[in-house]
């Protein structure tokens, strides 16, 4: 009697060349229970209906990652109030083709945004749980957030589908341009570190983390929305100096300055009181969070040197 083939859970991941997306990927390729299909915006975009179509008639996915965004609130925020830019198109339009077709295959679609789809304003201030709606009034948010925002409204409430919420992503040994953390380390050992904000509250996301809800969401397909997040708030300013003395035993090279003054230049730009709590996620997923400060404590001297070298 010959042995019954196993079957596989088909995953469709877009983004797949992103910081996250592309770390998935090795993350996930030695998982012998799933099969795998991921794209980019180069080799499918998700505005190409038609492609979009065809990949799911021909691959038929249980379950899809959508890591695809315009992640860069700079460039987004040129293009305020166009919902022809890259930004709207992308985070929003892309987004409603993925879930169209999720809900015509029966597909369970696991969706990345932001904790910038809060306005981190004084009168409404974070950290934010899972139950909190996003931003109403784009008055308040980036273009970016704004964007995320409109693009959770497209799921909120719909079955099959879950929303993971993550802050400013850290693992030090890949892309210091993407990598929150990294950054700051490239950045000092280039001589060149602006003057990190010193009254902005910031959560931090660990890449592994958010890894262990993604595994875990695939194996159960829980719908809901979900936070990767630390414990506890951070200022870039507090977070830069724990850096620098841990990694290059530093203790006084970090300037600061108060993120009022660039808030009155680039209005909503960047949340003053943000972040993400998790609490939610860790009693449902039965997953555990930790403070911004083991995370960053969990990386090696040699992940950091590791890092260097890459970045070169």
């Amino acid at each position: 009697m010959k042995p019954s083939k196993t079957i596989r859970t088909k995953i469709f991941i877009t983004g797949a060349t992103g910081f996250i997306g592309s770390n998935f990927l090795q993350h996930i390729a030695h998982n012998a229970k799933v099969e795998v299909m991921a794209v980019d915006h180069k080799t499918l975009d998700i505005l190409d209906r038609k492609g979009l179509k065809k990949t799911f008639r021909n691959f038929e996915p249980n379950i899809v990652i959508n890591f695809a965004a315009h992640r860069n609130a700079n460039t987004a925020e040129i293009q305020r109030g166009d919902k022809n830019g890259s930004a709207w198109q992308t985070n929003v339009v892309g987004l409603k083709n993925i879930f169209r077709l999720c809900q015509a295959y029966k597909s369970y679609l696991i969706h990345i945004s932001t904790d910038m789809v809060f306005s981190g304003r004084r009168d409404n201030k974070g950290p934010y749980t899972e139950k909190e709606k996003p931003e109403v009034y784009m008055r308040y948010l980036s273009w970016y957030g704004w964007t995320k925002a409109e693009g959770e409204r497209v799921l909120l409430g719909q079955k099959n589908t879950a929303i993971i919420r993550i802050g400013n992503v850290t693992k030090p040994i890949y892309d210091p341009k993407l990598d929150y953390a990294g950054k700051i380390i490239h950045l000092y050992d280039r001589n060149a570190l602006y003057p990190l904000f010193d009254d902005q509250y910031l959560t931090l996301t660990s890449i592994p983390h958010l890894f262990k809800i993604l595994d875990i969401l695939i194996r159960t397909k829980k719908k809901g929305i979900y936070h990767a997040t630390s414990t506890n708030t951070f200022t870039p300013f507090e977070l830069g100096t724990y850096l620098l003395k841990t990694f290059r035993h530093k203790r006084v090279v970090v300037k600061r300055v108060s993120i009022d003054a660039y808030l009155q230049e680039f209005p909503n730009r960047y949340p003053k009181y943000g972040g993400l709590t998790g609490k939610k996620t860790e009693k449902i997923l039965h997953v555990r969070s930790t403070t911004w400060q083991r995370i960053i404590s969990s990386f090696h001297t040699s992940d950091l040197k590791s890092h260097e070298m890459i970045s070169e």
